[in-house]
Parts: C-alpha cells; structure tokens; sequence
C-alpha cells in the first residue's frame, strides 16, 4: 500500500510518553554549569532568532520589503555558543553523555562522540526550527503589505507578545529544571515541571494572561479573523490566544516527550524510555520486565521468541499478523507503481474476544453485548467521538478497547478519537493529555518510475473484523494514512532513513568503509539512524521495531524521515482499505472514466470483452457497462490500443480497420501469464515497453551501460538492461486471492486511492485502484 502500498506495517510506534522514573544520581558543579548555559543560551538563540524573522515579517506587511537576515549576526551567535559550550561543556569522561545526550539531538560523527560542538549545531538548528513554526502560527503565509493600520497594529502585537510569551514560559521551565536537577525539588519529575510544580506552572499561567491580555488590547475578533493567526484559523481573540499559547507550549515543553522533540528536550536530552529498559514508559507498553504490575510475570520480553509481543501482557487473547516483504502490491492506473514490496516484519496487532468453540474471534475493538458489532470510530467521526458512544447508539453495552487499539485516539482515554493533524487536540484536554497516533510500522521505501522515495504509514482508524485462529481466516477493516517524503539524505538506493549500514560522511549505504570511497567514509555499523528526524539516535533492527529490505537497507521505527521532506499533506494519502482477507476479493469496472476516448461503455467477458457497446444485446455471454474502477479515475490503464481477436490479435492497432475479423481496443490489458505475484496480474497487450536493470530493478536504462557502475555505484557486476510491458489491472476486473494463515499465508486487498498530491497522481495514477496480496504469519497470545 505506500504508493507502493506504505505496508499496513506493525502497530509498535513507540510513541515515548514519560521517561524513566527515579532519581538519578546528583550532578555535579560542572555538570550544572553546563546545564545552566545550555538554557540560557538557548533562549537567547529564540529570543534574537524570532525577533529578527518578526521584524523582516512586519517590514513586509507594511508594504516594505525585507532582505535576508544578516548571517554576521547569526555567525556571532554561533562563535559564542562554540566558545561557551567548548570552555564550559568538555567535561570528564563520560563526557557530555553523563548528561544524557546526544538525547534527541543528531550525532553527525557517532565515532567520536558527542561533542561541544556536535551540541552547538543542534542547540542552533533545533532552535531555529522549532521558531519557524512558531513564526507559521503568527504569520500567515505569502501575505504581503500593506495591511490597514489596525490590521498591521494588530499583527506586531501578536508578534511581540508571542515572543514575550515563548521567553516567559522557557525560562520558567529552565528554572524548574534546574532545581531538579540540583535535588531542591525532589518531589516533582522533570518531565511534570510546567503542570506539577506550583510556582513553575502559575508561572506559565501568568505568561498566558499576559499574552491574551496583550493582544486583546489592541486586536479585535474581525482583525484576528482576517490576519488567519494560528492553525486553524481563528476567528476571534479568545480562540486565536488559546491556539497560541497550546501551540507554543507544545514546542516549548509539550507533554509528549520527544513526539517530536521541543525546546527542553533538546536542552536537556530528552528522550523516552524504549521496551526493555524496565519501566513502563512507552505509549506501546502495557509492562516492561520487572515493571509488570499489569500482568505479574506474564510480560513479553523484548527478546525473541516473545518479542512480537514485546512489553505486552501475554495473559491477555491477541493475535499479531506479521507481513513478509514478499508482497506484490499494484497501485494506480499507470502501472508505475505496480510489483512493489513491503519491508519484512509489519502487520498489526489486535486484541481478541468472542472466540467460539470453532475458533472464531472478533479481532479489535468491538461493543459488550451481542451481537457484539465493531466499535471503532470511523475517520469520518467528529473529533472527541467514542467509542461507548458507539455501542449506545447500537443499544449493545459499552465499547470494549485496549490500549493496544490502532486508531488515532486520547492517550489518557483510548475510548476517544482525536485529529492527529491539529497541533493540540482539544478533545485532549486533561493535564499531561495528547492525541497519540500509533505507526503502522518501520518507515518503507518505494521505487516508482525510477523515483524512489519514503513512506510512513499511520493508522487512521483502529482494525477490527473477525479471526479464525483455527482455520487462520481472517477478514479485518485496516484503513490506514500514508505520508510520502522525499528521498533520504545519500545516494538513490536509501529512499528512506536505515539503522546502521550508512557512510559517516555521505550518509550513502554501506557494508564496511571500503564501500564509501574517497571522504565518505567511514562506515557505521552500529545500530544508530543515519539521518532524519532522530539522526544519530540509537535504534532497533530486527522486527516488530525494524525491517530489511532487499535493495534499501534496514529502516526502523525509530528512525524517522525529517518532517521537512514530507511531499504529501499533512494528514497523507487515505489508504481505505475496507476490507482485507485471506478469502477471495474482486472489483469490477462500473464507474465512467474521465478521459477523452474512455468515457463511454464496453463488453466486459463474453465474445466482444473490449468493444464499445451501448446496450447489453451487443456483449453476448457479457455485460456492457463503464471502463474505470473508482471516482474520478482518468483511463482504466495506460496500455497501448490493441487488436481483439482476428488474425492481428494482441498486435498494436491505430482502429478497426487494423485488425481484420476483429476489432481496436484502446487500453487493452490481459492476464499476464509470466506474473505469479497475485492471481490475475495484468500486461500491456501491445505496451508501452519500459526498461529497467536486471537485478537493481527499479532503476530504469536505455542500455546495459546504464546498470554498471559508474553510471550506476549501487548497481551489481552484469546486470543488463532489460525491456518488458507495462503491468496493469486487467479491463473486464480486479482478483486477488489469499491463503487462510495456518499459521503461514497471505491476505489480500482491493481499494481505491483517492489521491493527494500532483505529482503522485500523475505517476501513479490517482484516482485509482490499488491491489495487494501480502504474505504474512499469524502469531497469538497466550
């Protein structure tokens, strides 16, 4: 599913919610020295940063204009957190690391540490980030001068007490912190200083007034509602104060640590616990070893055999299907993105209940009472909807659902569903409360049309349906969003960001340095991410938290792409999938096509499959009826017009009068003997023709030079290039067939992707029909 399908991968997001509790030891004199200028020079980077982008920003909307800030100034920024950080930070050994980081800062060189300036560099580009954002909820974007007055009045005040508002609440987060640290607030975790320290959060209380009362004195709610501050929009002072002040505080020092990092975390290494360190503090934990007060000495281990049911409680029915990358996935109309795999180690993990003397279990949330109907709440739900709600309405009890449950929902309350694409969900309002959003597993990496890219799949509701743990047959709803990001940093055989395996410099893919070649190098091999969000961040490689695939390298949950490259929108490609089975599914053409030559009805089987027709009487043992497969869908392939039947069939035509005894069918796709991915995969009868390498099979050629080095490095000694017909779904319907899992087999999907970005769309072909049939081994608990 990416847009090579984005894989309904593994419900192991790890989102890191708290980090581990206790003490640790107290610091030392220097280590607090550090600490202490880490904070304040890091505020005084927001401070001059901010003030600078507002003061260009203003310029403009005065009807002026605004030169690139001067980089002597941001130069002299950097010079002084160099020099301070490199007197008052090179500490003893263990180093910086005795403070915890590179925590969620990059390490661009892991073979030497973390250094001052290592810090440095990610105390200024985290800083500088994190105040874009904050400067995209003050200004709207692409709006120039001059404003009116008021208008322009207005948008300096929200400005300035925004500043005033971000120094406010840092520094008194700084302050708290610091007294942590130093043990003269033993009573209060670091994570809980803005919302359990008294003074630290009526601190923050006061830095919220101030900015509402600020801007209130001289905004209006029209003025506000025309300057579209904050996101979304809005449409008065109160709304447009209250937006702010959650939206900075999320970045300032959110609840949830390290999803994505903030300010304070960044200052002060930051980051969540993972499964097996012995604390519960992981959105995807239930318990984690000793920690299992939930289920006493029936917690899975990180470790293999168990691990698929890592930090979960194995005392309770759940299965988890596990995809091999073995899939053949086929996405859209060209045929571009068709035979794409998926990286091994993902699936989804439900919890079971209902389960009959036969086997027969409803998978995943469903209500108390019979007939026991799902509960999930449907994307299409207002946010806040629950999942008891549900069942009321259905007159059936409440809504059973664990924290395992896949769909975007409350962290303190799985029961109600929220927007993951807003920054702070009000419906998640109680303290220390935000939407969690669970991955569907390891980032994929995909190669369409020569292009590869990044895919990061999300689910976008929670998966239910029923589950024959007998038989292995299964049929489960599993919708999910996939976001597509631009290629890695490195070479084109790294769409996405790997755990290890990468060239220090280059950011290339490696197996040892001599694969680097000259100033790349060296090779890194430990389990650390090579770019990204979390680059040089230490992460997991084996499944459910990883996955190889056969041309990219090993990508992982925790290592993310950076949310800068993301190309799709905010909420991603809807990956609808309604139903997925180990049974039989099809789909047939039954929706007009919107393209010139397409739009009218052909014979679907029978002696005439392929001619236009215009009622049933001209398609014998036949139907006549639309060519497309989904709304809005342009051509039902890119196929070339071929000869039906007569002495020219299958051979190119132009019209009817090139196939004696038979007739011109534009778009002709057949079955495709020579594919054995799924049942039913289709061929170009006639073309197009696209050629690509033999071995490095996305890479596409016009001759065998084209598959050897150096015009390709990543490809293998004597690849040829070799030409074949454009795959396509065949015109008379879609098949696909799956295995019941006993405890090997594969389920298959048909859906429509509606389409999300140009681009895309016009590669793939969206709107269009996707297909996949996915290997996969079914494991369950106790």
């Amino acid at each position: 599913m990416d847009v090579g399908r984005a894989g309904l991968l593994l419900a192991v997001a790890c989102v890191l919610t708290t980090p581990a509790a206790g003490t640790a030891a107290p610091f030392s004199g220097r280590q607090i020295r550090c600490i202490d200028a880490i904070g304040k020079l890091g505020l005084e980077y927001v401070r001059v940063t901010m003030k600078r982008a507002q003061r260009c920003r203003e310029a403009v909307l005065a009807g002026g204009s605004c030169a690139a800030p001067d980089p002597a100034v941001r130069a002299r920024l950097d010079r002084r957190m160099q020099r301070t950080f490199a007197r008052v930070c090179t500490l003893p050994e263990p180093g910086l690391a005795g403070l915890g980081f590179p925590g969620p800062c990059p390490d661009p060189n892991p073979g030497d540490g973390f250094t001052a300036n290592d810090l440095a560099a990610c105390i200024r580009d985290s800083h500088e980030a994190i105040v874009e954002q904050m400067l995209e909820l003050q200004f709207e974007d692409g709006r120039t001068g001059p404003l009116p007055k008021e208008a322009l009045a207005c948008q300096r005040e929200v400005a300035k007490q925004s500043l005033a508002f971000t120094g406010c609440m840092l520094k008194a987060v700084q302050k708290c912190r610091n007294k942590r640290l130093q043990e003269a607030l033993p009573s209060v975790p670091p994570h809980l200083c803005a919302s359990d320290d008294v003074r630290t959060a009526a601190t923050i209380s006061q830095c919220r007034e101030k900015l509402h009362d600020g801007i209130a004195a001289v905004c209006s709610d029209a003025t506000i509602a025309g300057l579209a501050v904050c996101t979304p929009d809005a449409a008065t002072v109160a709304a447009a104060t209250s937006c702010l002040a959650a939206a900075y505080a999320s970045r300032i020092d959110g609840v949830a640590i390290d999803v994505p990092p903030d300010l304070i975390d960044y200052e002060y290494a930051v980051r969540g616990g993972l499964c097996g360190d012995g604390k519960v503090n992981n959105l995807a934990e239930e318990c984690d070893g000793a920690d299992d007060s939930a289920c006493p000495g029936r917690c899975g281990s990180a470790l293999t055999p168990d691990g698929y049911f890592a930090c979960l409680c194995t005392d309770k029915p759940r299965v988890r299907v596990v995809e091999h990358a073995a899939a053949d996935t086929d996405n859209g109309w060209t045929g571009i993105s068709a035979d794409q795999g998926v990286a091994e180690g993902g699936g989804y993990l439900g919890d079971l209940y209902d389960c009959d003397e036969h086997g027969l279990c409803n998978l995943g949330p469903s209500c108390s009472l019979p007939p026991h109907s799902s509960c999930a709440v449907p994307l299409s739900a207002a946010s806040g909807t629950t999942g008891n709600q549900i069942c009321e309405i259905l007159g059936q009890g409440t809504c059973r659902k664990e924290r395992t449950a896949t769909g975007p929902h409350c962290f303190q309350d799985v029961q109600k569903k929220c927007d993951p694409n807003l920054v702070a969900d009000p419906v998640c309002n109680a303290p220390g409360d935000f939407c969690a959003t669970t991955l569907v597993g390891p980032p994929n990496p995909v190669a369409s049309g020569g292009v590869t890219v990044c895919n990061v799949t999300v689910w976008s509701e929670d998966v239910v349906g029923t589950v024959n743990l007998a038989t292995g047959e299964s049929s489960v709803r599993a919708p999910q969003r996939s976001r597509t990001y631009n290629r890695s940093a490195g070479s084109a055989n790294k769409p996405c960001p790997v755990c290890g395996g990468f060239c220090a410099v280059s950011r290339e893919r490696c197996e040892e340095t001599a694969d680097c070649g000259v100033n790349k190098g060296p090779c890194i091999t430990a389990p650390v991410c090579s770019d990204g969000a979390n680059a040089g961040k230490p992460c997991r490689t084996t499944p459910p938290f990883a996955g190889t695939s056969e041309f990219f390298g090993t990508t992982s949950v925790d290592c993310l792409p950076a949310p800068s490259a993301q190309i799709t929108s905010p909420a991603g490609l809807d990956l609808y999938v309604t139903t997925r089975s180990t049974g039989p599914l099809s789909m047939e053409p039954t929706l007009p096509c919107t393209a010139s030559g397409f739009s009218g009805n052909v014979c679907h089987g029978g002696t005439n499959e392929g001619r236009a027709c215009a009622e049933a009487g001209d398609c014998p043992q036949g139907r006549c009826g639309p060519q497309c497969f989904c709304a809005g869908q342009l051509r039902p392939n890119a196929c070339d017009p071929a000869c039906v039947g007569g002495s020219q069939d299958a051979l190119e035509c132009h019209d009817d009068a090139d196939c004696p005894g038979g007739f011109c069918h534009p778009g002709d796709c057949r079955v495709d003997v020579d594919d054995h991915g799924s049942i039913q995969e289709g061929v170009c009868t006639a073309g197009p023709v696209d050629a690509w390498c033999s071995l490095t099979t996305y890479r596409p050629c016009t001759s065998n030079a084209e598959c050897a080095p150096p015009a390709c490095p990543y490809c293998q000694a004597g690849e040829s290039c070799l030409a074949k017909k454009r795959a396509c779904f065949v015109n008379s319907g879609i098949v696909r067939q799956g295995t019941p899992r006993t405890p090997e087999g594969a389920s298959v999907g048909i859906y429509c992707i509606a389409g999300d970005n140009a681009a895309t769309n016009t590669v793939a072909g969206f709107p269009g029909p996707a297909a996949f049939t996915q290997p996969e081994l079914q494991l369950t608990v106790p």
